[in-house]
Parts: C-alpha cells; sequence; structure tokens
C-alpha cells in the first residue's frame, strides 16, 4: 500500500468520528465509566498503533477491515445514544476488540512505544471527575423530582382528606333524601292505591251501566233488523215475481215481435192496393156511366163509344190486380196476426202442466209454424175475375140493341 494512499485512507476519518462522540456530553452522561473509560483507551491506542503504521507493509484489505470495525462500533453507540439500549453497547465493545485484534497485526518499528501511562491515568481521572458531576447533576435532578413529588403527594392527600369529608357530607345527604323519598314515597303509594280502588268501582260501575246500555239497543237494533229483513224478503219475492212476468212479457214480444211487424207491414200494402183498386174501379165506373150518358144524346159516335169501352176494360185488369194483391196482403195479415196471438197466449194456457207436456206442446207448435208453408197454397191460385173480350161483345151487343 502508498503512503499516499495509506494518507488518504478513510480510517482517518473513522478515528476522527469515534473522537467526536466521545467527546459529546450525552455519551458521557449515559455510558457508564467503565465503558467509557474502555473506549477512551481503544481510541488512544488504536490511534497510535495507526500512526506507527508502516504503509509500505500494511495490506490495502486489511486497512478495510479495520476501517469496518471502527465503523460499526461507532454505529452502535449511536444507536444506543438513540434508544438507550445497552446491548448496542456491548455489540460496540465486540466490534472494537475485533478491530484491537486486527490492528496488532499491522506492521510497527521496533522501538518502545510513546504510551503515556501516566497521562493515561490523569485522563482517567478526568474522566471520572466529569462522570461524578454528571451524577451529581442527575442526583440532584431526582432528588428535585422527590421533594416535588412528596409536595405533589400531600397537596394531593389534602386533596382526598377534603374528597373523604365531601363524600361523608354526601352519603349523609343521601341517607337524609332516602328516608325522605321512602316516605314520601309510602305516602303517594298509598294515597295512588285509594284512588285507583275509587276509580276503579266507579269504572266499573259505569261500564255496567253502559253495558246494560248497549244490550238494551243491540237488542232494539235486533228487532228492527229482524223486521226490516222480513219487509226486505217480501219486497225482493215480489220484485222476483214482476220480473219473472217481465222475462216472460220479454220473451214473448221477441217470439211473437216479428210476427206483428209482418202482419203490420202486410196490413199497409193491403190497404194500398184496397186504394189503387177503388181508384181504377172509380175511373172504369166513370168512363160506363159517360158511355150509357153517351147514348140518349142526338150526336152518338159508335167509335168513340167503343174506345170509351176499350178504355174502361183497360181498366179493369190493373183494379182487379190491385184488389187481388189487396185481398193477398189482407190474408197475409190475418195469419200472421193469428199467429202472433197463438205464440203469445201459449205459455199463461200451458204454464200448469207438467215440463213433459209443456215439451210435447212446444214440439207439435213448432212443427205448425216452422217450415210449414200449408197456409200459402192459396197465393198460388189463379183469379180469373175481369172484364174478358166475351164480356165486351156482350156488352156492345147490348147496347146496340139499346140503339136500334
Amino acid at each position: 500500500m502508498t503512503s499516499e494512499n495509506f494518507k488518504t485512507h478513510k480510517i482517518f476519518d473513522r478515528l476522527n468520528s469515534f473522537e467526536e462522540v466521545l467527546e459529546k456530553d450525552v455519551v458521557k452522561e449515559k455510558v457508564d465509566l467503565e465503558k467509557l473509560s474502555f473506549f477512551q483507551t481503544v481510541f488512544s491506542y488504536i490511534n497510535q498503533r495507526v500512526k506507527l503504521t508502516i504503509p509500505d507493509l500494511v495490506q490495502q484489505a486489511e486497512m478495510d477491515n479495520l476501517s469496518s470495525e471502527m465503523n460499526a462500533g461507532i454505529t452502535q453507540i449511536n444507536q444506543f445514544l438513540g434508544n438507550n439500549n445497552v446491548g448496542h453497547l456491548e455489540n460496540a465493545t465486540n466490534n472494537f476488540i475485533a478491530a484491537i485484534n486486527r490492528i496488532k497485526n499491522f506492521p510497527i518499528p521496533i522501538a518502545k512505544a510513546d504510551f503515556n501511562f501516566s497521562r493515561k491515568i490523569a485522563d482517567f481521572e478526568k474522566t471520572a471527575k466529569s462522570k461524578y458531576i454528571a451524577l451529581e447533576k442527575h442526583k440532584e435532578k431526582l432528588e428535585n423530582a422527590i421533594l416535588d413529588f412528596e409536595k405533589d403527594l400531600k397537596n394531593k392527600e389534602t386533596e382526598i382528606q377534603t374528597l373523604i369529608k365531601l363524600v361523608e357530607n354526601k352519603e349523609t345527604e343521601i341517607q337524609n333524601l332516602s328516608s325522605t323519598f321512602r316516605t314520601d314515597f309510602e305516602n303517594i303509594k298509598s294515597a295512588h292505591n285509594q284512588s285507583f280502588q275509587n276509580d276503579k268501582t266507579q269504572y266499573r260501575t259505569e261500564i255496567d251501566a253502559v253495558k246494560g246500555e248497549f244490550k238494551e239497543e243491540i237488542i232494539e237494533i235486533r228487532e228492527e233488523i229482524d223486521t226490516d229483513t222480513t219487509d226486505l224478503i217480501s219486497k225482493l219475492t215480489t220484485k222476483l215475481e214482476e220480473a219473472e212476468r217481465l222475462v216472460n212479457i220479454i220473451g214473448n214480444v221477441g217470439v211473437t215481435g216479428n210476427y206483428q211487424n209482418i202482419a203490420n207491414s202486410h196490413k199497409s200494402s193491403a190497404d194500398f192496393w184496397r186504394v189503387m183498386a177503388i181508384i181504377f174501379m172509380a175511373v172504369f165506373s166513370l168512363l160506363l156511366v159517360w158511355t150509357i150518358i153517351d147514348l140518349s144524346s142526338e150526336g152518338f159516335d159508335w167509335v168513340k163509344s167503343v174506345i170509351r169501352l176499350v178504355a174502361a176494360a183497360a181498366l179493369s185488369y190493373p183494379a182487379t190486380y190491385a184488389a187481388r194483391e189487396s185481398s193477398k196482403h189482407r190474408k197475409l195479415e190475418t195469419q200472421n196476426r193469428n199467429a202472433e196471438l197463438e205464440l203469445a197466449s201459449i205459455n199463461p194456457f200451458i204454464e200448469n202442466l207438467s215440463d213433459d207436456k209443456k215439451q210435447i206442446i212446444k214440439e207439435k207448435l213448432a212443427e205448425k209454424y216452422f217450415g210449414n208453408n200449408k197456409n200459402d197454397d192459396f197465393l198460388n191460385e189463379k183469379e180469373t175475375e175481369g172484364l174478358s173480350i166475351p164480356a165486351l161483345e156482350r156488352l156492345l151487343n147490348a147496347l146496340a140493341k139499346i140503339k136500334g
């Protein structure tokens, strides 16, 4: 290892840091005298051995290992100052012992060391005195704290005695209040029980009276309900009978209403054709009367008379047709009204019969009124009434004889 590297090695920084730590007042106060003296001796020994070391003969690794052990010991002391754990001092001691073992192997010149034991003793005495002074200060602090604690204890004792007296007074007051409360409670309880019994008797009397009134009212209401119910049943029975009659009437109207409508339609048609027949017959009669009157006149014209008779004969056909249609519609009106009357009156006539007989009668009536066209045969009959050609010839011959 060169001299230049030796001078700049970090071991010297470690020694300076170690010296600064040992000079701190807090270290002198917290570290006990034995440990503090050991640390100071370690510093002096290692510092002198490093100064006596021959740089060219020492190895770089040995210097690095020594620096590491010193750094570890210093770190342990600083940790002790932070948390007051004595175990850190033991670890620091072990690190420094390892450092001493390492520095023993460093090459140094063979000569008397300049280690001054008298100075070391003086330093130890100085350290002991400083430690004693620190202990005295700590003692004074403890004595002052004890005095303050004794004063505070006396004050607390005085306060405790005062509190004891207050508690005794409060206990006496509580006993008095308890006795008063018990007496008042017994009085209130007696008064309340008496009042409760009186109220209970009064309420029972009132409840019995109200109960009797309610019973009477309930009996009256029940009688009224029975009467009203009987009347209501009678009314409902009457309404039921009326409803049945209405149902029968509505049923009859539903069955016979169409027959009535058809009969009314045929009646209108019959009346219309009757009026038309009367009109044609009236015109026909007027022509005949006019022709007969004209026969007695001097200027009788056969041609005009024949034309009038032909016109009268022509009018006989629509008159006959109108009369026949009126008769046909009148017959249809009569049939539909008869059917309406029979269907409307069938239920009252068979009301007292059994259901089987009713069913048989209704089946026969169904065969009669539904799907049976026998009553319409007259519609196919041909009517030959009217003024025919032979009748017209006979009429002309009669007129000729009258004229001749």
